[in-house]
């Protein structure tokens, strides 16, 4: 492992018509290394869930490859989660808020939750931002994923407040000069409207060098949402476990720190057919969150 640079869900029981650039109705919709450490006692883990107290739900940016609807259903299927965090080419931020709203019943019909989106870019444009806020709400999500440019927290801080959707800062990896390290995230939120933080990619921390559970200790609270995800020494999208990633130490942490936000699996690897890889993976986060 490279060094560390900081001292930190039968659901889908319908399938619909296509996914990418085309309509469903009037809905336009686009597209293990050494032995962990002894931890400390946590709360207990919420009964009858497989995934303790997380709203466990995957990226849909892991089915990039399958736009249409019928497929997408099908592979969604296969994971048996309930929550889902949509991005941009699997539904059209453009469309209105009846269609958005139309496409949530489709969806929700199907057993999917929506409860994040992103990510987005936002900027010192109020009006453009607004939009993207409109959307969320008409989508219903906590969260709106985000790669906010500095002179964005003006418009934001106005925008998380009228609308109670929270913006979660997506960081990237090495090649990120602006939210790569935790502490940059920190710096700029910290004396911001609680319901601004972060959208901690624990997988792009692990690239940019940065431990993920001290990035999750020390943003704290301001953890909105997390991306779930593992890469190995060679930079390889991986299962989660079998990489760099201690899952256990990550649930623990997160549960520590009383997240309560979307806890999306994110698998970028085998493209053309990723759900059997996401099932270890799931089955990676059930275990671990049996013992944090």
């Amino acid at each position: 492992m490279s060094e560390m640079r900081i001292s930190r869900r039968d659901f889908l029981r319908r399938s619909g018509t296509t996914l990418a650039g085309t309509t469903v109705g009037s809905v336009v919709l686009a597209g293990c290394g050494e032995a962990p450490q002894e931890l400390a006692p946590t709360p207990p883990i919420e009964p009858g869930s497989s995934y303790g107290p997380f709203k466990m739900g995957f990226q849909s940016f892991s089915l990039r490859n399958f736009g249409v609807m019928d497929d997408f259903l099908r592979e969604a299927r296969k994971l048996e989660l309930e929550y889902v965090e949509l991005y941009r080419g699997h539904l059209d931020r453009t469309s209105t808020a009846s269609q958005v709203a139309e496409a949530r019943q489709r969806l929700s019909s199907a057993g999917l939750m929506v409860n994040a989106f992103g990510v987005e870019e936002f900027t010192s444009d109020h009006e453009t931002n607004k939009a993207l806020f409109e959307f969320g709400k008409a989508l219903g999500v906590a969260n709106l994923s985000a790669n906010p440019t500095k002179d964005a927290f003006s418009s934001l801080s106005e925008l998380v407040q009228e609308f109670d959707i929270r913006i979660a800062i997506h960081n990237h990896g090495p090649e990120d000069d602006r939210w790569r390290l935790p502490e940059w995230i920190l710096e700029s939120v910290q004396d911001l409207d609680p319901r601004i933080g972060a959208c901690a990619d624990l997988g792009h921390f692990i690239r940019a060098g940065v431990d993920p559970t001290e990035a999750i200790e020390m943003l704290g609270s301001r953890v909105l949402g997390v991306h779930l995800k593992d890469f190995d020494e060679r930079g390889n999208d991986v299962v989660l476990g079998t990489g760099q990633l201690d899952v256990r130490k990550s649930l623990h942490t997160l549960n520590k720190v009383g997240f309560d936000g979307p806890l999306s699996l994110e698998f970028e690897g085998s493209a053309e057919d990723p759900v059997p890889e996401m099932l270890e993976c799931l089955v990676s986060v059930r275990q671990a969150a049996r013992n944090i």
